[in-house]
């Protein structure tokens, strides 16, 4: 898989902050399929050499897509 040179991938600390929510509140909603998966770089058997990124333009995405709150009819 490649993508543009362009797509900026974000490390699971840029993330947490960016959304303002714990490293395993994201972990959670991905395993929940409720958030976008991250791209994992190098081994995908858990090995200590593999990271994960996020693609910011996913989470941007799925930001916009989320509900802001409710919404109460007069």
């Amino acid at each position: 898989m490649t993508f543009p040179s362009d797509e900026k991938l974000m490390r699971i600390a840029e993330l947490s902050e960016w959304l303002s929510v714990h490293k395993s509140t994201i972990y959670k909603w991905v395993e929940q399929r409720d958030f976008p998966k991250p791209i994992i770089l190098g081994e995908n058997d858990g090995a200590k050499n593999s990271a994960s990124r996020w693609v910011e333009q996913e989470v941007r995405e799925w930001l916009k897509e989320r509900p802001r709150g409710k919404h109460f009819e007069d």
